[in-house]
């Protein structure tokens, strides 16, 4: 078939290019159908199938347009989205489908920005197929899928999936399917084993690349950050408080004492399921209306709470000011009307949270400062300090410790 003969001879291209190269594991992985039976592109997460009609027929820019549209079907399988997201599509199908391609189209557009192997399908009227704005650069998933919720009906007049949602440039679901239903009919077991053999094919070529050294592949993808193991930040909150201030309440004898080990004698030590005093410092400043971020670090303290039981928790918004708005525990923050309420809106200098505590004589057993990071000063702290940076994991803060929410 001359269609057979043309989609082998893009994907063979792809699979040999610079730009697209270290995909080449994901496109020899599961199985490709060229079918009429789809409308246009569809992944499960484990094996794709294609329109030639669509690819051969309704693309005007082809071969690079049709390029596009199976890279795109690969980035789907390598960023495992049928898998990791079907919780969010199982809230909204549309948002999420819109949410992982605008995701991908970006990468594929920064890969190769010189057009010399995709570019953007357009239709035989000349219309741009697909999803793309620079407003979700370097955005997760999760967080455009946010976006896309909170905005609504926007500028968008998508076809099929997407319609009517959004303000990307494109058709909306003009380019692929999502297949969720065959993704979700694939046992744990068979999912995990997918995962793993996906992201073992990745690593690979990885391997390889980084072997080869200058002149190599490139990966302005980003796939080596889909397969680089991530601390969840609840883990990472959990150790800071375990090893900065977690109470001791009982004796216990399951770990003998070392300090009087070396004399021969036996004594229980101190352990405790509890944290006595902590203050949890939420940024409210002008940056932190946008984006939804005010509600994102709301919800995370929700998230320390529901994770650690703290006795005392001295709950303080602040800008370029800092506003204590009370002191709760662990069971009474969850419902305070506080949580909601914010006071702020103006600059953003976390010195007015150490000075404060200085000053009203509050000394707790750490802070968890709760912010976007968009800071010019940190502060001068005395007791243990956790950054807790949410949507920015460019920034580190120089002292303290920093964690990334996502």
């Amino acid at each position: 078939m001359l269609a057979d003969r043309k989609f082998k001879a893009i994907k063979i291209g792809l699979m040999r290019s610079k730009e697209f190269g270290l995909l080449r594991g994901i496109a020899m992985y599961g199985n490709t159908y060229l079918t009429t039976d789809i409308p246009t592109a569809m992944t499960n997460g484990k094996d794709c199938w294609f329109n030639p009609d669509f690819l051969f027929k309704e693309i005007r820019n082809n071969p690079k347009g049709t390029a596009f549209i199976m890279a795109h079907e690969w980035m789907h399988m390598a960023a495992m989205h049928l898998f990791i997201y079907q919780r969010l599509a199982a809230i909204d199908n549309d948002c999420t489908n819109m949410a992982t391609d605008f995701w991908i189209n970006d990468r594929l557009l920064i890969a190769d920005p010189k057009n010399m192997m995709v570019e953007m399908p357009l239709d035989l009227g000349g219309n741009a197929i697909g999803l793309h704005d620079l407003k979700y650069r370097d955005w997760t998933v999760k967080r455009i899928w946010n976006d896309l919720r909170q905005e609504g009906e926007g500028e968008g007049e998508g076809e099929g999936e997407g319609k009517g949602k959004g303000k990307g440039k494109g058709k909306g679901g003009g380019m692929d399917e999502h297949d969720w239903e065959g993704a979700e009919k694939l046992t744990k077991e068979e999912a995990k084993k997918v995962s793993e053999e996906v992201k073992q094919a990745i690593r690979q070529n990885l391997h390889a690349n980084n072997r080869v050294g200058a002149g190599g592949l490139s990966d302005a993808l980003g796939l080596e950050e889909l397969v680089t193991p991530k601390v969840d930040w609840r883990d990472a909150l959990r150790m800071f408080m375990n090893s900065t201030c977690r109470k001791k309440e009982r004796s216990t004898w399951r770990r003998p004492n070392r300090r009087f080990l070396h004399q021969d004698i036996i004594m229980p030590t101190l352990e405790g399921n509890s944290i006595n005093e902590v203050v949890l410092a939420r940024d409210t400043s002008g940056s932190m209306f946008c984006q939804n971020r005010l509600t994102q670090v709301s919800s995370e303290m929700v998230g320390i709470v529901n994770t650690l039981h703290i006795n005392k928790i001295h709950l303080i918004d602040w800008d370029g000011t800092a506003e204590h708005r009370g002191i709760f525990s662990s069971d009474t923050l969850k419902e305070a009307p506080e949580l909601k309420q914010v006071i702020g809106g103006g600059g953003t200098d976390p010195t007015c949270v150490s000075d404060y505590l200085v000053k009203n004589n509050i000394k707790p057993d750490c802070v968890v400062m709760l912010t976007d990071g968009i800071v010019d000063t940190w502060g001068n702290w005395t007791v243990p300090v956790l950054w807790a940076i949410a949507d920015n994991a460019n920034t580190t803060a120089p002292l303290g410790k920093t964690i990334h929410i996502d």
